[in-house]
């Protein structure tokens, strides 16, 4: 199986055929396609996934370029040897914002609560608001952390 980058039928068939490769396929796979050697106990689910996102990716557009930029910036700086401390406080909000379109999602008290990400913030309930601290508010009445409070700083916020 090649690593070009498939039309919209073939991606779903191939998508379908990833099914049916067992592991060292999709580690052969995942090399063509990332350019570097899948990561050591990857498990099946792990591989096709990243097979699958980066295809989505290439096939049907990246990040924005501005996106781009900054997870280059952070990059670099890892690779630099800097530490935690040494990035700016834009570099840590940016990194730390899902994208528009994602979902975060939520359980609290016995309900499931689920806010979309927008171009201009959060949509919840059919409400916009500004932050994720605005929301985390009006659920719970108390002021918190949005981000916190919906799981994003240890990343079990998006669905």
């Amino acid at each position: 199986m090649s690593g070009s980058v498939p039309n919209l039928p073939d991606l779903c068939q191939r998508v379908g055929n990833l099914e049916k490769q067992d592991n060292p396929s999709l580690r052969r796979t995942w090399q063509q396609v990332w350019g570097r050697p899948a990561p050591k106990g990857a498990r099946k689910r792990f591989l096709m996934l990243g097979i699958v996102w980066k295809w989505q990716l290439k096939g049907l557009g990246g990040y924005s370029p501005e996106l781009a930029r900054r997870l280059a910036a952070l990059d670099a700086r890892r690779d630099g040897g800097l530490s935690q401390s040494d990035f700016s406080a834009q570099d840590v909000k940016s990194a730390s914002r899902p994208g528009p379109g994602a979902r975060i999602v939520r359980d609290w008290k016995g309900e499931r609560y689920e806010v979309h990400v927008t171009e201009a913030g959060y949509l919840w309930r059919g409400q916009s608001f500004g932050s994720l601290s605005a929301i985390a508010k009006a659920i719970t009445g108390v002021s918190r952390n949005g981000p916190k409070f919906f799981g994003l700083r240890d990343g079990k916020g998006l669905g």
